[in-house]
């Protein structure tokens, strides 16, 4: 059993009680990997100070932790919380899982840099890309920043119940520097170059711990709202490794880099970048597919083929028991299918139903769609469930079936009529679940998640809140794989959601509990640990009173941020906003982000 981490046993110091916060007798997995252990934390200042056994002292909060699991908080790397932070300080869903740290600036989307007469196009190109609703961010952003060190001191002054991790995204720094047109239509000059070069170096001195970008070419699913690939998924090469030669130049940062995707296969850029920078790369993303078997294995020999060649290459998971409920208003990952993406731009509610209607559009639909070209995008169209037809007749009577079910039992009509049918009958309003774009297969996820180099996560939180939450990715992890199926033990998942990423993002004092860390922890109860399972809850919660689709824990006790709890029971917000800007340059990096003006007297 573990001794106490610290020899000082007075129970006060100063005058004042020896710890703000001290949890007793819960069984502690402190994300190393080591077996767990019944045990005390003491907290001081938002730092673990004593863990062990028997720790003595008075605290002004005593947690009794008996029978409870006390672990690192998660740390979410892969989110768009970028514009929900302004009017969500807690990143949820992902804050009432257990997450205490998450990454923003990822798949090379964000706001900075950003000069001002492009602010309303980074907005549109957020919605259309992340559908993060675009009269939120107007209305909560306020947009005081232009260059990236700005951004920076913005988000040190948003007031965060999570530490916050952000990349550079490379499609507003090539639109800074490059503008627009020229960003989607060629190379940078040498000049050009230069600039973002020196652009990636500000924004790291000031505490970005990398940059992010997705490089898909024309097949990514993430389409501006002109309908054109982003600029990152068309750049030239040589631009993204000028980038990478900055990391290298400064033995520091890392990189998120979206170039495997079913529909899609640009994994070798992932190893470029690795060679030249010398760094961590994230590669996204790794899924267990049903329809596409092998391409889970295929990422994993990728990831292996790079640590035999030396880099530093991780693949982050997408590999939890998630859905999707959608609208045909909102639905947009169908666009790996050109004819689909005519009704995503479609233009307003009447402008998509007209659409629907149109025999030419449905007889092209037809003459091209075919069951297999959506499988990498949640499953074809056939497996569709109605969950709601907004009592239109008859469709209401066939809620709960699929679609090819419902084509089947009105006479064999092709897929694609029936399912535009019920988008103009409905008015675009009705509701339907696709649950198959992730495997349940609980050996190939636990072979997945298993690989020492993969991270659990791809929660993409903050995005696509009209049909996804993923911030429960964590919480069904430990359901799955530890408590259902027994794939893994409870040791090597709070390793792999919080160690492994603190690794990856270089956040040196956290991830792990022990003396000197990062007091960021979650207690819950094993056994009680869930969540609802294929249905959402709908929150009215988004600046101008618009919704989203959101998915509560269950068991979860309590979420502690830099000593403070943000979480108990749940979804009970405590008020506090501990979270911290966090960077990657080690303990130098944490304290001028934190206390700035004092590293620049110094």
């Amino acid at each position: 059993m573990p001794t106490i981490m610290s020899s000082n046993t007075e129970r006060w110091e100063n005058g004042m009680p020896k710890f703000d916060t001290l949890i007793k007798g819960g069984t502690i997995v402190d994300g190393t990997g080591s077996p767990r252990f019944v045990g005390d934390i003491g907290i001081k200042d938002g730092i673990i100070t004593d863990i062990g056994a028997g720790i003595s002292g008075d605290a002004s909060d005593v947690i009794d932790g008996t029978g409870k699991i006390v672990a690192p908080g998660v740390i979410d790397a892969h989110t768009h919380y970028d514009a929900q932070l302004h009017w969500d300080p807690y990143a949820t869903n992902s804050g009432w899982h257990g997450t205490t740290t998450i990454g923003v600036g990822n798949c090379g989307f964000g706001f900075a840099p950003c000069h001002p007469q492009d602010r309303e196009r980074y907005m549109q190109m957020m919605e259309t890309t992340e559908q993060v609703p675009v009269n939120a961010m107007r209305t909560a952003l306020g947009w005081d920043w232009v260059s990236f060190p700005e951004w920076i001191e913005h988000l040190k002054r948003v007031p965060k119940g999570v530490n916050v991790a952000s990349y550079v995204p490379l499609n507003p720094l090539l639109i800074y520097v490059m503008g627009l047109e020229a960003a989607k239509s060629r190379p940078a000059t040498a000049e050009e170059r230069e600039r973002m070069k020196q652009e990636l170096h500000a924004a790291m001195d000031a505490g970005a711990i990398g940059f992010g970008f997705s490089y898909q070419g024309e097949h990514n699913t993430h389409i501006d709202c002109d309908g054109t690939p982003m600029p990152s998924d068309t750049m030239s090469r040589e631009d993204i490794l000028a980038l990478a030669e900055v990391l290298r130049e400064r033995g520091e940062g890392s990189i998120q880099a979206l170039v495997d995707t079913p529909g899609a296969r640009f994994g070798e850029i992932a190893l470029e970048v690795a060679r030249v920078s010398g760094r961590p790369v994230l590669h996204n993303v790794v899924i267990v597919n049903d329809f596409l078997p092998t391409y889970h294995e295929e990422v994993l020999a990728l990831v292996d083929k790079a640590r035999e060649e030396g880099l530093e290459i991780f693949t982050q998971t997408l590999t939890t028991r998630g859905w999707n409920e959608f609208k045909p208003m909102d639905w947009d990952i169908w666009n790996i299918i050109p004819e689909f993406r005519e009704f995503t731009f479609a233009g307003d509610r009447a402008a998509k139903v007209a659409k629907a209607a149109d025999e030419d559009y449905r007889t092209r639909l037809r003459n091209v769609y075919r069951p297999e070209l959506l499988a990498p995008a949640g499953g074809p169209l056939e497996h569709y469930v109605l969950n709601d037809a907004c009592g239109v007749a008859p469709w209401n009577q066939y809620e709960g079936k699929s679609v090819g079910e419902i084509a089947a039992a009105v006479g064999n009509r092709p897929t694609i009529d029936v399912f535009m049918d019920i988008v103009v009958d409905t008015n675009a309003d009705s509701d339907f679940l696709v649950a198959e774009g992730m495997s349940f297969d609980d050996e190939k996820v636990a072979q997945v998640l298993k690989h020492p180099f993969t991270i659990p996560g791809t929660s993409d939180g903050g995005a696509h809140v009209k049909f996804w939450a993923g911030g429960q990715y964590s919480t069904d992890a430990i359901i799955w794989m530890v408590r259902e199926t027994g794939l893994m033990t409870l040791e090597e998942m709070h390793y792999k959601l919080s160690a492994v990423p603190a690794e990856v993002l270089g956040l040196h004092n956290r991830g792990t509990l022990a003396a000197g860390q990062a007091a960021d922890l979650f207690i819950y109860d094993y056994e009680a640990l869930d969540y609802p399972r294929l249905k959402y809850e709908i929150a009215h919660d988004l600046p101008d009173g618009d919704w989203r689709r959101v998915c509560k824990p269950q068991g979860i006790e309590r979420v502690m941020v830099n000593g403070e709890t943000t979480f108990v029971n749940g979804t009970e917000c405590t008020g506090a906003t501990p979270g911290r800007l966090v960077g990657s340059g080690g303990a130098d990096m944490d304290e001028q982000l934190m206390h700035p003006m004092a590293i620049a007297a110094e």
